[in-house]
């Protein structure tokens, strides 16, 4: 995902507008402390202005969720890791990682955080959600589908095939799963609160590609260390 654009307030429209100004609000304070007017002012518009692109309040907040998952799923798709249970698609992508070298591997993993978490769009819907997922029974799904259920389960079958063709380790799937992608994600929800600029998120990166690494040199079959001496 690209960095955010520089906007020009007269060429952009309305309707961003208030999506990118609600977002904002919405990460910062809830959904429910913040107002239709209080978007409108953050727009620079009237209320009335704001009712002709979206009904209500929850209608902007909806329009934010869709936006990210299909966001979310063109950045997945195109490092071929959006979740699958299609044994075609596994399968190739189980051959494909046993051609990685560790630097594909990191590059990979890397890009995850690095070009779509660490995105301010990203970052800021993820505060959101952490705040709403107490008040919105659907947002507490999203959160445990998104962060826990869907992951787990994908790399679970992944980690099968791959131990299948010789190259990984050969140990439970399901824990290799829970192995490789409970700590980044700990380590992406304690930098969650802070600034993709700022130290937390600088630790959070240098120890998701250091646990990456040690998985990859733990458990991956391979010919040839790309790590001397590590």
């Amino acid at each position: 995902m690209k960095p955010p654009q520089q906007y020009d307030p007269v060429k952009i429209s309305t309707k961003k507008r208030i999506l990118d100004a609600a977002l904002e609000l919405f990460s910062r304070r809830g959904f429910s402390a913040v107002s239709v007017r209080d978007i409108a002012a953050a727009v620079g518009v009237r209320e009335s202005a704001l009712y002709k692109h979206f009904p209500s309040k929850k209608a902007v907040f909806d329009q934010l969720v869709t936006d990210y998952l299909a966001k979310s799923d063109a950045f997945m798709a195109g490092i071929h890791a959006l979740p699958t249970a299609d044994p075609a698609e596994l399968s190739q992508r189980a051959a494909l990682y046993g051609q990685y070298t560790d630097e594909n591997f990191l590059r990979i993993g890397g890009s995850v955080f690095t070009d779509f978490l660490m995105h301010p769009d990203v970052l800021r819907f993820w505060r959101m959600v952490s705040i709403e997922r107490f008040n919105n029974e659907n947002l507490a799904k999203m959160w445990n589908q998104q962060f826990f259920e869907e992951p787990i389960a994908y790399q679970t079958r992944l980690f099968d095939l791959i131990i299948s063709i010789g190259a990984m380790q050969p140990i439970d799937p399901s824990l290799l799963a829970l192995e490789f992608y409970t700590p980044l994600v700990f380590l992406y929800q304690q930098a969650l609160p802070f600034e993709p600029d700022g130290p937390e998120f600088a630790r959070a990166l240098e120890l998701s590609n250091r646990h990456m690494r040690h998985f990859r040199e733990t458990y991956a079959i391979q010919t040839h260390a790309i790590y001397p001496g590590k």
